[in-house]
């Protein structure tokens, strides 16, 4: 059996994590307070018992009379554990529920941080989308409009270059004619070749 005495003099380990050890020390001191006057209040009955026990060996009285003497003081000595035990669990209880709620509102929080996250990377995907697709949208006019300026000139040169034909064509023309005039005009001059 553990004696008020084991535990004042009980000592625990310290770790970097874990339960205030003032919190634990005052839990502790309450304790043992509670336990040396459960622990006097039992000597005491177990003495009473002996006497009362001694006193009816010697009357001589059935053994029925002691047990109810020994049940009647009884219950009183158990209540004070029980409404330790009793604080506490009901300590334990609110402790947990405590850190299952803590644990749900870092979950909510999490999930919030997370959708927030979510919902500035669609949006911000969207814009890149939207630029790129602008910017695509530009190039393929500007691609149109080269291609338009391309076929022009396409047909500007070609054109320049029917209209040199045709001078050169029109060129060879008159250097013939010229060149047949001149020789007309030598033979009309000189009739006596021919």
């Amino acid at each position: 059996m553990i004696r008020p005495s084991d535990i004042e003099d009980k000592e625990f380990k310290k770790v970097a994590v874990g339960y205030s050890p003032e919190e634990v020390d005052r839990f502790l001191d309450e304790i043992c307070v509670d336990y040396e006057q459960l622990f006097r209040e039992n000597r005491e009955m177990k003495m009473k018992l002996n006497n009362m026990s001694n006193s009816n060996t010697s009357q001589m009285t059935a053994p029925v009379p002691k047990v109810q003497q020994q049940t009647a003081p009884i219950p009183a000595a158990p209540v004070l554990p029980q409404q330790t035990s009793q604080s506490i669990e009901k300590a334990l209880a609110k402790t947990l529920t405590l850190a299952e709620r803590v644990a749900e509102e870092t979950k909510e929080n999490a999930r919030a941080a997370a959708a927030q996250i979510t919902e500035s990377a669609v949006a911000k995907a969207e814009e890149i989308i939207g630029s790129a697709r602008t910017r695509a949208f530009e190039l393929e006019q500007d691609i149109h409009r080269l291609e338009s300026r391309y076929e022009l000139m396409k047909t500007r040169v070609k054109l320049l270059l029917y209209a040199e034909i045709e001078l050169l064509d029109k060129n060879e023309i008159i250097s013939q004619k010229e060149a047949n005039y001149q020789q007309g005009e030598e033979e009309f001059q000189n009739p006596q070749q021919s």
